[in-house]
């Protein structure tokens, strides 16, 4: 199946190589480590930085494994590094609290990308409530987003935006969508959305996360995700 992407707009760019990217780092990296990665994307062109352990805001535990580096240490060093691209950490309700937003946005952060199950966009309502009175961009992640069909993940992607998300996306938690998944379930927030943008997230579990991005970009994605040498 080819896509035509000659309509399609650039859109904005966030690199999770600094927290999704953590999974692959066993969650070991470093200061400088960080400020160098974040000044090459900076100087790229990248729109935003996303920064934290990779489970997301709080994540730094015995379950999900220990960091090397305190989280806020390394939003504090990315935010100082960069000149242009904003810098966002993810939240995953019940991992993530109040207590951990308040100090990542004190430690820098201009946007929060709150993640939840596909099914579950209801228990996000007091987190997209408190990015806004915290004055953050504010992103819905709809994960595990291959497990049900576009229509339903439109009517969770208007919970969020009715709770005031800024942008929705599709999350391919587990790698699993073909090309025309991606489409699909982007076309359909791309209709049924009316404020909020849309966004898209790949993993490359089947080796078709640039050609899922390809994809839901032709079905209208204004934003897309990557991370540095996702693909090997």
């Amino acid at each position: 199946m080819s896509w035509d992407l000659r309509a399609a707009k650039p859109p904005r760019v966030v690199d999770t190589t600094l927290r999704d990217g953590s999974h692959a780092h066993r969650h070991r990296y470093t200061v400088a480590e960080a400020r160098a990665i974040a000044r090459a994307l900076d100087e790229g062109g990248v729109y935003g930085i996303e920064v934290a352990h990779g489970d997301g805001l709080g994540g730094s535990s015995l379950q999900y494994g220990f960091s090397r580096t305190e989280e806020m240490e390394l939003i504090r060093a990315v935010r100082e590094e960069v000149k242009r691209a904003k810098v966002a950490a993810l939240l995953l309700p019940g991992i993530g609290t109040r207590k951990e937003l308040k100090e990542a946005v004190e430690a820098g952060i201009q946007m929060v990308r709150i993640a939840t199950q596909c099914t579950e966009a209801d228990i996000s309502e007091q987190h997209f409530g408190m990015a806004k009175e915290m004055g953050l961009e504010a992103v819905g992640f709809l994960m595990m987003a291959h497990m049900r069909p576009p229509g339903f993940l439109a009517e969770q992607a208007l919970l969020m935006e009715s709770y005031g998300a800024d942008v929705v996306y599709i999350v391919d938690s587990a790698g699993a969508m073909l090309p025309e998944d991606a489409y699909a379930r982007v076309k359909a927030l791309k209709e049924a959305l009316t404020r909020a943008q849309v966004g898209f997230h790949a993993h490359n579990n089947l080796g078709l996360a640039m050609g899922n991005t390809l994809a839901a970009l032709a079905a209208g994605a204004d934003w897309v995700d990557a991370t540095l040498r996702g693909s090997q």
